[in-house]
């Protein structure tokens, strides 16, 4: 599996939640090795819909100049 930051080497990892925020406490999901980026079931399912839902918005902003640097 490949990271969608950087498409670096994603491992397996087991994520804990130590400070109980969640209702169980550890779960499955990945890490990547270069930039550290963490992935689980949940994370996934809402980039899923949120890529899905920003299909359909129409950008409309106008084109903004590149900033120049003095």
């Amino acid at each position: 599996m490949t990271c969608e930051r950087c498409n670096g080497l994603m491992v397996r990892e087991q994520i804990c939640d130590l400070q109980g925020q969640s209702s169980s406490l550890c779960i499955d999901g990945y890490r990547c090795l270069l930039c550290g980026d963490l992935v689980d079931a949940l994370i996934r399912e809402h980039r899923k819909r949120s890529t899905h839902s920003s299909d359909s918005i129409v950008r409309t902003s106008p084109h903004r100049p590149p900033l120049v640097t003095a």
